[in-house]
């Protein structure tokens, strides 16, 4: 792109989404060559990371598994035993919070 070709040439010439190359671009200039570090190979250390990170997600969709399920039973339970609150819109509640009226002609 730094020899004049548009964004869009140089993602067609490459074969490439021009939202990628943007995205690439910006990140070349924010953080320069540390931005793609190696030549195309895993950083060491990397491997490990990167399975403790899928470890770290596993445990997190158990986790919210579990909430989800407990959540499903409770709306269920919910529904089965206990009426809702409001049937038919707003007046419900409306009227459970004025004041009592008084008796007319008094």
């Amino acid at each position: 792109m730094h020899s004049g070709e548009t964004r869009n040439q140089v993602a067609r010439r490459l074969q490439l989404s021009p939202k990628l190359l943007e995205r690439w671009r910006g990140e070349w200039r924010a953080r320069g060559e540390a931005a793609f570090p190696g030549q195309g190979h895993r950083q060491e250390g990397s491997l490990a990371s990167d399975e403790a990170r899928i470890g770290e997600l596993e445990r997190k969709i158990g986790q919210l598994t579990v909430e989800n399920d407990f959540l499903k039973k409770a709306l269920a339970h919910f529904r089965e035993h206990h009426r809702p609150a409001v049937v038919s819109g707003g007046a419900a509640c409306t009227d459970k919070s004025k004041p009592p009226r008084k008796p007319e002609g008094k």
